[in-house]
């Protein structure tokens, strides 16, 4: 019985590819249905008919389509609530690097999700515990909504118990087996290169659990810039149940806002606008001049009765680099470049990447590949742009009070 065990078990693997790719699956079926009727005859012959059928009964991963029987387990597992609720921390990241030791920790964007058929999407966005974003999204609106994150509230259940779901194969997340699940796949254009491509996206669920734990949006096959989301915690809830109701403060939509660059200042005018003294790298960084201090205002909340702005921040930005070509005292965004910009009150115009939050004082918080950054020092926000991750690193390690 064992030889015939290992015998099933390998015509098994050849019936069905341990790991198909994701658009094989028609191709794999129709090879399955006919390599099985061509062995039948063999594996029935070696073992009783009834044991037989059990064993490929057991053994067939398809249930009323690919994956069929583990997709409607993976449905199970979320519940049957009509409320859904996620919290996912987001591929979308900074990192904080000590400027003393250099030492490096990723910082992750999260979103916590409520969705209800009737209500549609409560969406809050935190970065290191600092609310970015609050907003609802009434049923018709759900659309609108990140589709890389509204997708698992909205569309994976769903697809799960439909069967437009596919199983794509295995995996391992952060060290944990998974299978991974192709939720939903779309023809879009581009409008940088005006063509179609396709847009999915795909959860992954843990394999003994059946649990998400990480999504993934990919675009002709690629995955997104931002990368993974991991799902941290995903749950249903009874009717009624749930956050449906957003702080209006938090999100700026609607706000009229202005933000000016004026005028040519010294060092000592700097201090001034600034109400405090300036923090500044130097005369140079890295070989770039500094080429102009600025004044900064930003303004938001216009009353169109009296002309009058609710709240005025005002703050300066020095510009290093040579100026050709980049307007007046502002150097060339083509070349290398550095801008450094101070203020002492955070708002939501001041800084790019994350919203009202600096590091603790002595490390950056830097996006991307490290152009630009946020850090405080001497009761002073700091927004760095610059033309290289080094560059702005730079700068910095050299930002100090001027003497």
């Amino acid at each position: 019985m064992a030889d015939v065990s290992a015998f099933v078990g390998r015509a098994l693997d050849e019936l069905v590819p341990p790991r198909p790719g994701p658009d094989r699956w028609p191709e794999i079926e129709r090879s399955a249905a006919h390599r099985l009727r061509r062995r039948a005859a063999v594996v029935l012959a070696a073992v009783p008919v009834a044991a037989a059928l059990a064993i490929l009964v057991l053994a067939w991963p398809f249930s009323s389509g690919p994956g069929g029987a583990l997709l409607e387990r993976a449905a199970a597992a979320i519940g049957d609530g009509p409320v859904v609720h996620a919290v996912v921390q987001s591929g979308f990241a900074g990192t904080e690097i000590d400027l003393a030791s250099g030492a490096r920790v990723s910082i992750h964007e999260e979103n916590e999700l409520w969705y209800d058929p009737t209500r549609g999407v409560h969406d809050i966005t935190r970065f290191a515990g600092v609310v970015q974003g609050d907003s609802l999204y009434a049923p018709r609106r759900v659309s609108y909504v990140d589709r890389t994150l509204a997708f698992l509230a909205t569309d994976y259940r769903r697809a799960l118990t439909n069967g437009t779901a596919r199983l794509l194969g295995d995996g391992t997340v952060d060290g944990t087996p998974v299978y991974w699940i192709r939720v939903d796949t779309q023809m879009l254009p581009d409008v940088a290169d005006g063509k179609l491509h396709e847009w999915a996206h795909d959860v992954a669920v843990a394999q003994d659990s059946l649990k998400p734990v990480a999504t993934r949006e990919t675009r002709d096959g690629n995955v997104s810039p931002d990368g993974i989301s991991r799902v941290l915690s995903v749950e249903s809830l009874g009717s009624g149940a749930g956050d449906f109701t957003a702080d209006p403060a938090v999100d700026p939509t609607g706000i009229e806002m202005r933000f000016r660059l004026t005028g040519s200042l010294t060092r000592d005018q700097a201090d001034q606008a600034l109400g405090v003294g300036m923090l500044w790298a130097g005369a140079s960084v890295d070989g770039l001049p500094l080429a102009r201090i600025a004044g900064e205002t930003r303004q938001e909340g216009l009353d169109r009765t009296t002309g009058h702005w609710q709240t005025t921040h005002t703050g300066i930005t020095l510009f290093y680099g040579p100026t050709i070509g980049g307007g007046i005292g502002v150097p060339d965004p083509t070349g290398a470049h550095l801008r450094i910009s101070e203020t002492r009150t955070l708002d939501d115009q001041f800084q790019r990447g994350v919203r009202n939050y600096s590091p603790p004082e002595g490390k950056v918080l830097v996006f991307g590949t490290g152009g630009f950054g946020v850090m405080q020092s001497h009761g002073i926000h700091v927004f760095l742009e610059a033309s290289s991750a080094d560059l702005l690193l730079a700068a910095a390690k050299a930002l100090a009070p001027r003497q």
